[in-house]
């Protein structure tokens, strides 16, 4: 069976011959039909995650993942040849944060696909049961595959952590995967939703949308730039982007009393506010992780009412994965790419 791995920090993913799954107890035997590159497929291969120290090499990534289900152990847990997407994370269930629902802050996680254990360039998976969403007949595979992170991620950081509702006033820094999926969720909500990037391509797929997107250097940290309906700031700032610098950027154009939601992060970003702001102004700064199973269905029901479009740059084959790394790396990606692992009419 093929697949692309990473056997060194400092190389391109290789191509490796892989041993065929074995179905197990309370799981599915998968087809790969695609799955979507994400920056944090590249941190995994470039070994810039917290666990990249103790993560055994060879590694196979890919955390987005769409498939078609092959066999299930027990018979018939799923339909022979319904289409699934994957949720990544495989929480404990016992321990405090899962017992507390929350469980994408799962303490001891069983397993986290494409990051600490083997995900989708690979042609075949088996994955839990309870870790797969049933997609409706005739749902693209294409569009499928960033829904699981790029969209779920997204709605968790606007409607959960921000708590955005209609009328709020919401600023997503960064149009990138996440954030053209968060800008879109935003506006589903009914907010009032402004999108900041200084990518001139960004800007152009979010106008595409009839979004409202604008060059993030219009806006300077006294706040002047700022829409009238938001002009004492926003209600909710959600920062996608990793650098400390759009950070900065959030603290000056939140309003007083409103939240800062981060999701992107780096190793060497920080996310800082003046104590007096976050004091005398009393800013919330929350960070966003992932999404739950039960937000990542209301995400994609989004997409199935016709009020979120999964926004795919390329699409290429799987033989491609380290042109698609290049080209996420070097800002040429809006959206996602999405690899083809396997075929489907």
């Amino acid at each position: 069976m093929k697949g692309f791995a990473v056997t060194s920090y400092d190389a391109p993913l290789e191509a490796v011959e892989l041993p065929q799954p074995r179905l197990v107890p309370g799981h599915a035997l998968l087809e790969v039909l695609t799955c979507g590159v994400c920056f944090s497929d590249v941190k995994t291969s470039r070994g810039q995650m917290p666990f990249s120290a103790t993560l055994a090499l060879p590694h196979v990534p890919g955390h987005e993942i769409c498939a078609r289900v092959l066999a299930t152990d027990p018979v018939d847990a799923l339909p022979e040849g319904a289409l699934v997407a994957v949720h990544h994370y495989t929480p404990c269930g016992r321990c405090r944060r899962c017992r507390a629902g929350d469980e994408n802050l799962c303490h001891d996680l069983r397993a986290w696909t494409g990051f600490t254990h083997p995900g989708g360039f690979q042609e075949r998976m088996v994955l839990p049961l309870d870790r797969l969403l049933v997609l409706p007949d005739g749902t693209d595979p294409i569009t499928a595959a960033p829904m699981t992170c790029a969209l779920g991620t997204g709605y968790r950081a606007v409607v959960s952590r921000a708590a955005a509702r209609a009328g709020s006033t919401v600023a997503v820094i960064g149009l990138g995967g996440v954030g053209i999926h968060a800008l879109q969720v935003a506006r589903a909500a009914g907010c009032v939703a402004v999108g900041l990037d200084v990518s001139a391509r960004a800007l152009e797929v979010a106008a595409s949308l009839a979004l409202d997107a604008r060059d993030a250097r219009s806006f300077s940290n006294d706040a002047s730039g700022i829409p009238s309906v938001a002009d004492e700031g926003f209600d909710a700032v959600v920062v996608t982007a990793a650098a400390s610098a759009a950070y900065e950027q959030a603290a000056a154009i939140v309003r007083s009393g409103g939240t800062v939601v981060g999701v992107g992060y780096a190793p060497d970003s920080l996310a800082t506010l003046a104590t007096a702001r976050l004091v005398l102004d009393e800013i919330r700064l929350v960070g966003s992780r992932y999404v739950s199973r039960g937000e990542l269905s209301d995400a994609m029901s989004l997409v199935q009412r016709g009020l979120v479009t999964p926004v795919v740059d390329r699409v290429r084959p799987l033989d491609e994965v380290n042109e698609a790394f290049d080209d996420l790396v070097a800002g040429r990606i809006v959206g996602r790419t999405v690899l083809r692992v396997g075929e489907w009419e």
